[in-house]
């Protein structure tokens, strides 16, 4: 029996991306300009008709780490590089335009449709779509993606997962009309499920834990998409896709895109020297330096769909699990010197204003900080004090109960900014008595081997997304989403090791809310949460600075737009 429709997506959270004034922040520090950030642009990638495009030619995309897993799902693979390689080559069921809007990815699903209750979403799936095994793409993918990111496997134990919201809420999928057509039970209304099905891969690599952890470990056995036949050089630290000649959909422009990963600090060199296109600048003030005036350079100016923090391990056991002392710890530290240090090399605002879940050019934006985000040493010291962590003389560490309070800051190799930023912390913490050791690691084994197990106490770095939701970063707050083989927590993509049941619930909210309004109402009262934990706490939204060949063309700073890989290519 065929699912009566009566919704188009687009309606739903979508709006929340339509432009607004920015609230708090500002101010005389918003750089050389004047600007602030609700001044920025929503999108600056150098739009161009394909009909305007070379047909050919290869486009190196300069990125800041040589990816290992490309499970997108998989603990491992929730790093934003990852995804912008299987983007290139695998399905995904929506895209967003540059407000924010959804809209089905027709290569792959012809049309999407919710029913007014929230509690069943209908897929009409693309015929023409295969995978690289010649094997038609089916409801049956989307049913075993479901299966096993939603946690309903009965032995959910076994795969490595990052994240199951949204697909925990869905109960059922069940075959429509044709194998071509998919059906979504949900036990709770999920609004933001376009946002589902970033990435889709076969069944076979759903279905079978070996497989779903390992067998896109830098691999893509089975592809889809408008490039393929990905090649790695393990020597050279490069990705390469190639265009896949059997794509249904426009052909790709490009012959193939080549990911060149160096260390974060010898991009620009590397841009300045011809050898890659294109790369995320951000906030490398030498790097800028090096190429605001270079030749065959162009500078987008553009919002980020982002934004840089300071992250503290509360994991039980760990020096930082009493949210007093993080508190504590953020009062120490002058957000607005370390935006400052950052941002002024690089011509942009130096507000440290960011709202974790809503960016500046979103409905809702607003500063959330006060009371928990502010300078304040001596409220700082007092707090420790009240905490039991005290100090025998101006030039001790503090102490309690015989250890001291010393945080282990990891910063990754090859990224200055980062380095700064521990240094200043570190000389600020060292006024009210807290040590911190910063521990400089390989780029490549930062997040694998340090962030994501949780052998840190703090670090800085930044949290994107893909999509316009706020409660995409819901990963990153929520948990635990279940328990490992040994039954100790299993807390995912959240690198804090902690939440809240309070947390927790408000997200569950968030992701119901259809009215935008309302939406932005509970997006701000979570990130304000979230400033009273102390968790990811911002030190500015990120910049949309990409260094770009003038020549290029759909590609830089795409702000809360899905990338169109198939029109990446130069101009005539």
């Amino acid at each position: 029996m065929r699912i009566r429709r009566v919704a188009k997506v687009g309606a739903p959270l979508a709006a929340l991306a339509l432009a607004a004034s920015a609230c708090g922040g500002g101010g005389e520090d918003n750089g050389d300009n004047g600007e602030s950030v609700a001044d920025i642009p929503a999108i600056d990638i150098n739009k161009t008709d394909r009909s305007e495009l070379q047909d050919g030619g290869t486009f190196h995309w300069g990125i800041n780490e040589y990816p290992t897993q490309y499970q997108v799902n998989h603990t491992q693979g929730n790093q934003a590089n990852a995804v912008r390689v299987a983007n290139a080559v695998m399905p995904q069921a929506h895209g967003f335009d540059e407000e924010g809007q959804a809209h089905p990815d027709e290569d792959f699903v012809l049309s999407s449709e919710i029913s007014d209750d929230g509690s069943t979403l209908t897929f009409e799936l693309n015929p023409d779509a295969t995978w690289s095994t010649g094997d038609p793409i089916t409801w049956e993918d989307y049913a075993a993606h479901v299966e096993t990111v939603g946690g309903h496997r009965d032995n959910s134990d076994k795969f490595d997962l990052g994240d199951t919201t949204g697909y925990e809420r869905i109960d059922d999928v069940e075959k429509g009309e044709d194998k071509f057509e998919v059906i979504f039970h949900f036990d709770t209304p999920f609004a933001e499920w376009p946002r589902l099905f970033e990435v889709l891969y076969p069944k076979e690599y759903m279905e079978d834990p070996k497989k779903f952890n390992e067998g896109y470990q830098k691999d893509f056995p089975v592809t889809a998409g408008p490039f393929g036949d990905v090649e790695f050089d393990d020597t050279a630290e490069t990705i390469t896709v190639n265009r896949d000649e059997d794509w249904w959909g426009d052909p790709a422009k490009l012959d193939s895109i080549v990911y060149d990963s160096y260390e974060n600090d010898a991009l620009a060199g590397v841009m300045n020297n011809g050898e890659i296109d294109g790369f995320y600048l951000g906030y490398d003030a030498a790097g800028y330096e090096t190429l605001k005036d270079a030749d065959g350079v162009r500078m987008t100016h553009a919002a980020n769909n982002g934004f840089r923090h300071m992250t503290f391990n509360g994991g039980e056991g760990r020096i930082l699990a009493d949210q007093d002392v993080r508190n504590a710890v953020v009062h120490a530290i002058n957000r607005q010197q370390m935006a400052k240090a950052t941002l002024d090399g690089v011509n942009w605002p130096t507000d440290p204003t960011a709202n974790r879940l809503i960016v500046s050019t979103q409905t809702g934006f607003q500063d959330n900080s006060e009371g928990y985000g502010e300078h304040a040493p001596e409220k700082a010291a007092e707090m420790l004090d009240e905490a039991g962590w005290t100090r025998e003389s101006e030039d001790a560490l503090r102490t309690k109960d015989g250890e001291k309070l010393q945080l282990q800051w990891v910063v990754p190799g090859g990224l200055q900014n980062a380095s700064d930023e521990a240094e200043i912390a570190k000389a600020q913490l060292g006024e009210i008595g807290v040590g911190v050791q910063i521990e400089p690691v390989p780029n490549n084994s930062y997040f694998t081997e340090y962030v994501i197990p949780g052998n840190y106490d703090a670090t800085t770095f930044a949290y994107t997304s893909t999509n316009p939701y706020g409660g995409d970063l819901a990963e990153n707050f929520v948990g635990p989403v279940g328990e490992d083989e040994n039954g100790e927590p299993n807390w995912g993509n959240n690198l804090h090791n902690f939440s809240t049941d309070e947390i927790n619930a408000a997200f569950d909210e968030l992701s119901t809310l259809t009215d935008p309004e309302e939406y932005a109402a509970k997006a701000n009262e979570i990130d304000r949460m979230l400033w009273e934990q102390s968790m990811a706490v911002p030190l500015f939204q990120r910049p949309g600075q990409y260094a770009v060949a003038p020549e290029v063309a759909n590609w830089g700073a795409n702000g809360l737009a899905s990338y169109s890989y198939e029109d990446f290519g130069f101009t005539k």
